[in-house]
């Protein structure tokens, strides 16, 4: 019967019993029960997992800043570059270790260290580029892996002509952003028995006097710059922002295009560093581990990636633009009217974002016999607005893509002449040759370090097979007239096939056949189209 004990553990191998009587008793020691098997265990280890799920995070930032300053006059020195002129040094050690800026130019025009001749109008340039890359690596489960990445370039130019008065000053550059439209990507964009109408663009349209009258607050109470030739504060009656201007659509297309209500998106035509958003990239291998599967596919992976970037191509400063009371909001004349009205200092002439699923769902197989079979789904959207036209330029694709590809490791041409009874003599050969080495092991180590050895070239064979289906147009839309009309468009179908042999270690043997048929959606704008490459390529490669 079972009898208790009193006992002291003393290290991991002894334990002390404290019972004072005199009973002979047989102690049995079992371990306990082992820590993955309570109940527990695993739903622990799953959110312990899921709350360690960050398994990388790099973020890389770059400042670059260069100046061009024609029409200097102090001559470089020895020690820095420096030489003393008038009591200091030029061009002082700040510029020689990259601490300056572009209020460098006024102060050396007003040290007398610039040329100021009217016959020397070459101007002082500067360029400034941030740029800022985030990238995350997560994986919530074992087989799930995600990339996060973020990205923000911020390209500027500034152009000073110094010799003037006043120092005119010539703005321009270029600045793209990750952001996520990802709301408005599946939307119907019509077709056309509806005129291809769009409910997004719809939203668009009922943004503009929305975000007119919010820029337009910004200038209530603003008292008009000198240089406008107008006093007093601003009034609208005077001339306002225009509802087709830059500084009004540009919002509005990003809070339509991207989901947001216009009270949430900001008046910023270059959002700040907060404002980027994350794209990504995910591959799930969790198919692989299934019974059946995992007895009949040597790998499953599914993946899936989105993409989306908000850009502006190019933009220059008005040269007309006044600032009021640096604020960074201003005055520029109208042309036509000669009246100064609220407007932003850049003349922005399209702005666009680019969508990408590549892919929206991916599938790749291995089976045993290490066949692959890939099959992809793919969408591609591009909006581009122009200021300048107010029209938005909307260009989208879908792609279905399957590929079929076989590697024979060891393929010998010679064989397909033969027919079965080379194949066969080929094997029974080799089954002789193993038994031979199998019986003179010995003998064939000695003779290889006389004769020296010889290894093997595996022949290979790779089969290759691919076939493209893509879908793509492009609809022009008028945000004053509501017009939308197709521009253009095709459907093009591809088939590709290609068989790699590799003859030898140095010499590789390729055939290839391509064909694509292009199918013209609109007939006035172009024609249905067949095009076929084939051949055949010899490479060699010498440093193997």
């Amino acid at each position: 019967k079972a009898y208790p004990i009193k006992y002291k553990v003393l290290d991991e191998n002894k334990i002390l019993v404290r019972n004072l009587d005199s009973v002979n008793v047989m102690l049995s020691v079992t371990p306990k029960p082992a820590i993955d098997t309570q109940w527990w265990y695993k739903p622990a280890q799953s959110a312990a997992r899921f709350l360690m799920m960050i398994r990388s995070v790099s973020f890389t930032y770059r400042n670059q800043y260069s100046m061009s300053l024609p029409g200097f006059m102090p001559e470089a020195g020895d020690v820095f570059g420096q030489r003393n002129s008038g009591g200091a040094l030029a061009p002082g050690l700040g510029f020689a270790f990259g601490l300056t800026g572009d209020d460098f130019v006024s102060k050396s025009y007003d040290r007398g260290w610039l040329m100021s001749s009217d016959s020397v109008a070459t101007p002082a340039n500067t360029n400034s580029t941030e740029d800022l890359q985030v990238k995350m690596a997560l994986e919530p489960f074992t087989d799930l892996k995600i990339d996060l990445n973020m990205s923000r370039t911020d390209n500027r130019n500034r152009s000073m002509q110094y010799m003037y008065e006043g120092s005119p000053t010539t703005r321009s550059g270029s600045f793209n952003m990750t952001t996520i439209s990802l709301r408005t990507a599946f939307k119907k964009r019509g077709n056309v028995r509806n005129g291809y109408s769009s409910s997004t663009f719809r939203r668009f349209q009922s943004y503009l006097p929305i975000f007119q009258q919010r820029v337009e607050r910004q200038y209530i109470g603003r008292t008009y710059p000198e240089g406008t030739g107008m006093s007093g504060t601003f009034n609208p009656d005077n001339g306002t922002v225009g509802m087709y201007s830059s500084d009004v659509m540009i919002p509005a297309f990003l809070a339509a295009y991207t989901g947001k209500s216009a009270s949430r998106q900001g008046l910023d035509i270059f959002p700040a560093i907060t404002k980027m958003l994350p794209n990504w990239n995910v591959n799930y291998r969790g198919l692989s581990t299934l019974p059946w599967l995992r007895d009949h596919f040597k790998s499953i992976t599914l993946t899936h990636s989105y993409k989306s970037i908000y850009s502006v191509g190019s933009y220059n400063s008005y040269s007309s633009w006044v600032e009021c009371m640096g604020s960074g909001l201003g005055f520029m004349q109208n042309t036509t009217t000669g009246q100064y009205v609220p407007s932003s200092m850049y003349d922005i002439g399209a702005v666009s974002i680019n969508e990408t699923f590549s892919p929206l769902i991916g599938l790749n197989i291995t089976f045993l016999n290490n066949m692959t079979l890939k099959a992809e789904y793919k969408t591609t959207r591009v909006l581009s607005l122009s200021t300048t036209s107010a029209q938005l330029t909307e260009t989208g694709s879908k792609d279905f893509v399957l590929g079929w590809g076989y590697k024979i490791s060891d393929f010998r041409i010679a064989s397909l002449f033969g027919g079965h009874k080379a194949s066969q003599k080929a094997a029974k050969s080799s089954q002789r040759g193993k038994g031979k080495a199998n019986a003179n092991k010995d003998n064939d180590t000695s003779a290889s370090g006389k004769k020296g050895s010889t290894s093997k070239f595996a022949h290979s064979l790779n089969l290759r097979f691919d076939f493209s289906l893509r879908n793509q147009d492009a609809i022009k839309r008028d945000l004053q007239t509501s017009l939308c009309e197709a521009t253009s468009g095709n459907i093009a179908i591809k088939t590709s096939t290609q068989i790699d042999y590799a003859m030898s270690r140095m010499v590789t043997f390729s055939l290839y056949y391509d064909r694509q048929r292009a199918k013209p959606l609109l007939s006035s704008s172009s024609y249905p189209t067949v095009t076929q490459d084939f051949g055949m390529t010899m490479k060699f490669s010498l440093t193997r």
